[in-house]
């Protein structure tokens, strides 16, 4: 018995070796594509390493000598933090050349660099495990990383450095408080904190160039994404003035010191924030490199009085520069995962919760893509019952089911949209019975299994061609609904031909000549709508419009707008209505010449290039100053109008303000919002209606008040319907509030009467 478990236990130990030899450096070694890749580490180390010594620029103050701005510990900190226990070879290596040819002085530096980075690096990882070694910039390690790598790394430096010379009798005293050895410490701190992820980069990049190509395209993806390229060269023309600033000797001009160090941090921040850290954090390190090596030319000792002012400047200077890099370093790192959160909650925004399949609003983002294709819409009453009897579940399972079972018969860029209340919608390149046909005869087909029963539910199927533009899709959806359910009691699909409630005894041509006759005659009925201020008793009024005929009918814009944009009439429904505003403001008394009111454009408006001067014109005979003039866009009519941009500069030069309408309703919001140049962000009120009680509408609210915050913009909200939404909104800090609950739309000539 014995002997078979001392047997037993002789295999452990060898299997437990073996598993160690396996794991271990050598044996990595052994295989001759790693051994390949070895070989090309130390060569990049060993030149990286020469390179950041060459570049090492250094001073003298009171006997000590102050490396400026010193890239060889961070070398040594990257390779440790990339490669872990598999760089102590090759730092083995270093050692003991180092120790064979350099002088005592800098095989004690040397020596410490060596120190700091073991010891900082192994703690490190302690903390953060193997996760510790992902590239830079990520947000969940900057703590840990500023901590150990930066300044627990630079202390381990200083400490070991000053013993070492006191102990070689370079010094006679340790002293780490005065100044000189202050300046050291913050250049270093400097160093780290910059210079380790640049090393990082490029010894990854030695070490697997696919990486580092990925890494370009990153850049490239950050500038072509970023800021307009106008404002990008304006940033880059800045960058190199004051850096020629700095380090262009240029006697006692006061721009010519180490005063327009100071211009660099709003410069730099601008660029982390809207350029992300990947591309800021290398030329960063680019910069300091020649801010060390030109300090002479800003800070220069024959410039000052006495030797303490010039010690002074100095100090306060690299205290500048490490605080500069430590800001621009944690606020490009945040200004990454803001945007990464952004993205995310765009995502979300876009997708039902419960099922995950594009929901209403990634619908009507999609219409605008494709505006010439054709919706359908399933719907299978059946299911409210069935729910009841076996839960919510039963309800997304069936509708993923039909999703999956559906999906191969969609055709190129066909896409499947849920709703709760509605249920699943189709967009289709083209709709008419031959097409429909397919689906309806699949969904007869289809059974969906659940428990023990498998069940086929009745359902009703309804179709329509949307033309080129839906301005109320959730009114086109409900058509489509109620179509469904006529379909479920006919057996048959049902085609919907969508007119405005009530207009279905007026043809085309009727709603066409009494559009042009308002034109013509500038009979719009225009109605105001106030938005009301939740700071004060302050409100300005949107214009509203609506066509009425002789016998009182009224035509509301859904009917007769997308008539006019058939027939080019947008821009001149736009300017007729903006000089009838322009003339009910003429009439006011004094008492109300500082009113304000918001018009909406159509993006054919935008599109003109005599807009501007008609507008002018109209400005001037009616003696309106354009402060008093708000101009209203929706976010999506600008997605692709390359003139759009340059005329709402010009309309915000003459003094108008420039607001976005229904805000996130449109593709990539965000996007637009940073690159446009605008004043007011007008919530869309599919966010607001239930944002008392949905948690997510208020996040989504929340993030965009945000945004506009960060923006300098004012928030309006729309479809205020009830005080707790107001109460609500005004607790987000929503500067102003449009609806029912604060004002209803009145004829404009009733406004004070």
């Amino acid at each position: 018995m014995e002997t078979e478990l001392a047997k037993r236990n002789s295999r452990i130990r060898k299997s437990t070796a073996f598993n160690q030899w396996k794991h271990s450096p050598l044996m990595y070694f052994a295989r001759p594509e790693n051994l390949k890749k070895y070989i090309v580490l130390c060569l990049s180390f060993i030149l990286l390493y020469s390179f950041a010594d060459k570049l090492s620029n250094s001073i003298e103050i009171s006997g000590t000598t102050i490396r400026l701005y010193d890239l060889t510990l961070p070398v040594i900190s990257a390779l440790l933090i990339l490669y872990n226990k598999k760089a102590i070879p090759v730092l083995s290596l270093f050692a003991l050349y180092s120790f064979h040819t350099q002088p005592l002085s800098q095989c004690l530096d040397t020596t410490s660099q060596l120190a700091a980075a073991l010891v900082s690096t192994k703690v490190y990882f302690l903390a953060t495990g193997k996760r510790g070694a992902v590239s830079f910039g990520r947000s969940s390690l900057s703590a840990q990383r500023i901590i150990w790598l930066i300044c627990f790394n630079t202390i381990i430096f200083t400490l070991v450095q000053q013993w070492l010379l006191l102990k070689f009798h370079f010094i006679s005293d340790i002293n780490v408080l005065n100044t000189p050895t202050l300046i050291n410490v913050q250049w270093m701190l400097t160093s780290c904190i910059t210079g380790t992820p640049f090393c990082y980069l490029i010894l990854r990049a030695c070490y697997k160039p696919v990486w580092f190509f990925s890494y370009l395209n990153q850049l490239k993806t950050l500038i072509t994404s970023g800021p307009r390229a106008i404002y990008q060269l304006i940033w880059v023309i800045l960058v190199i003035g004051i850096m020629y600033c700095l380090i262009y000797l240029h006697g006692d001009t006061l721009i010519f010191t180490d005063y327009t160090i100071v211009w660099l941090l709003p410069v730099m921040l601008w660029g982390a924030i809207c350029l992300g850290h990947a591309l800021i954090s290398p030329l960063w390190v680019v910069m300091l490199i020649l801010l060390s090596d030109y300090i002479d030319n800003y800070i220069s000792i024959n410039n000052e009085f006495t030797f303490n002012h010039y010690v002074s400047h100095l100090a306060l200077s690299c205290s500048m520069i490490f605080t500069f890099s430590l800001t621009i370093v944690i606020v490009g790192v945040l200004a990454t995962r803001i945007l990464k959160y952004i993205r995310s909650l765009k995502r979300l925004s876009l997708s039902e919760p419960h099922t995950g399949l594009p929901n209403l609003l990634a619908l009507k983002n999609d219409i605008i893509r494709y505006p010439h294709s054709g919706l359908c819409i399933i719907q299978c009453p059946e299911l409210n019952t069935l729910t009841q009897s076996h839960g919510i579940t039963f309800r997304f399972e069936f509708v993923k089911a039909v999703f999956s079972y559906l999906s191969p018969l969609l055709m190129d860029n066909e896409k499947m949209f849920y709703s709760p209340g509605y249920g699943l919608i189709l967009r289709l390149n083209k709709v008419d019975d031959d097409i429909i046909r397919p689906y309806y005869k699949a969904m007869s087909t289809f059974r969906f299994s659940w428990a023990e029963m498998e069940v086929g539910l009745n359902f009703g199927m309804a179709y329509m061609v949307y033309g080129k533009c839906i301005n109320n899709l959730s009114y086109v959806v409900g058509q489509l609904n109620a179509r469904a359910y006529v379909s479920l009691k006919q057996g048959k699909p049902e085609a919907l031909n969508i007119l405005h409630p009530g207009d279905q005894t007026v043809s085309s041509g009727a709603i066409r000549h009494l559009l042009q006759k308002s034109i013509d005659r500038k009979s719009f009925m225009l109605v105001a709508q106030p938005i009301v201020s939740t700071k004060n008793s302050s409100q300005y009024y949107e214009i509203l419009i609506r066509m009425k005929t002789t016998n009182d009918k009224i035509f509301f814009p859904d009917t007769f707008l997308p008539v006019a944009e058939e027939a080019g009439l947008l821009a001149q429904v736009d300017l007729t209505v903006i000089e009838q505003t322009f003339q009910f403001m003429q009439s006011l008394d004094q008492s109300k010449s500082d009113t304000r009111f918001s018009i909406n454009l159509t993006p054919q408006s935008l599109s003109r290039k005599d807009f501007l001067d008609s507008l002018n014109v109209l400005l001037k005979n009616y003696l309106i100053r354009p402060e008093r003039i708000i101009f209203e866009i929706i976010e999506s009519d600008i997605i692709d109008n390359i003139n759009a941009s340059s005329v709402l500069q010009e309309l915000r030069k003459l003094g108008c303000q420039i607001a976005i309408d229904d805000f996130g309703t449109g593709a990539s919001s965000y996007s637009r919002l940073k690159t446009l140049d605008v004043d007011i962000l007008k919530i869309d009120g599919s966010f607001i209606r239930n944002v008392v009680n949905d948690k997510f509408d208020r996040l989504i609210v929340m993030s965009f008040c945000e945004a506009a915050k960060f923006k300098s913009l004012e928030v309006v909200a729309e479809f205020v319907e009830s005080e707790e939404i107001k109460q609500m909104l005004i607790s987000m800090g929503v500067e102003w509030l449009q609806g029912y609950h604060t004002g209803k739309p009145v004829p404009i000539e009733s406004l004070w009467s």
